[in-house]
């Protein structure tokens, strides 16, 4: 008896390798617990991010031939984004069978994304490329079909989860430059991603400054 038989059972998955959904579903907390190293969800999660990505970005272009590539990247950094895939755990119920250590008092949001793709990755490499495409379309393809571009209220949120939904890497802000009387000063700030710069702009104080370094960079993205 494994501790994921239940959530198989529930979504009618006939296992070749138990262990793989077991290792999805298993925090590294748990490790201390169990003295062990490494047998955690993490690799899972890396090859369930690239398949997601790849799913979502299919139904994109498929059911939304009306969009170029600037709406496309939105409507998928919505399905891809952090709250919606932990929404996505949730109703195929991963939470209730996650393997956590007492360290971990807290399931966050991020934590569910993690798992969500963790979870695809086992699938994958149990069932097979196919099996997993299929599932993966089942959860998603209302949700795309559905989805509209919202309107941009906050443009250094929406690029934040435009950069989650093609990588793990967070951006940074930086005032490059300050000029002006003191009771009038203006500000230059850039937005980066490591050390790449996506755009820059002005403004009276710092957080304007980076709000249009976002709108920047977000119409750079747009136009390429």
């Amino acid at each position: 008896m494994s501790f994921v038989d239940g959530l198989l059972n529930k979504l009618n998955i006939k296992a070749n390798d138990v262990s793989l959904y077991e290792l999805a579903l298993t925090h590294s907390s748990f490790n201390n617990k169990a003295n062990t190293k490494h047998q955690d969800y993490e690799r899972l999660e890396f090859l369930g991010d690239s398949l997601i990505g790849f799913v979502v970005g299919e139904l994109c272009y498929t059911h939304h031939p009306e969009m170029l590539e600037g709406d496309l990247t939105k409507i998928r950094s919505q399905i891809i984004r952090t709250a919606s895939e932990a929404s996505y755990g949730v109703a195929l119920g991963l939470d209730k069978y996650l393997r956590k250590g007492e360290s971990l008092q807290t399931v966050s949001d991020h934590l569910l994304e993690d798992i969500f793709e963790s979870f695809i990755g086992a699938l994958y490499l149990d069932q097979g490329l196919g099996y997993a495409i299929d599932f993966l379309k089942g959860i998603l393809e209302n949700d795309v079909k559905s989805a509209r571009v919202l309107v941009e209220k906050d443009p250094k949120s929406s690029l934040q989860e435009i950069i989650q939904a093609e990588s793990r890497e967070t951006i940074s802000y930086k005032v490059i430059q300050e000029s002006g009387p003191a009771h009038s000063r203006t500000f230059v700030s850039a937005v980066y991603l490591e050390d790449i710069e996506l755009g820059r702009g002005s403004g009276h104080s710092k957080k304007e400054s980076e709000v249009n370094a976002a709108k920047d960079a977000l119409s750079k993205m747009a136009g390429a």
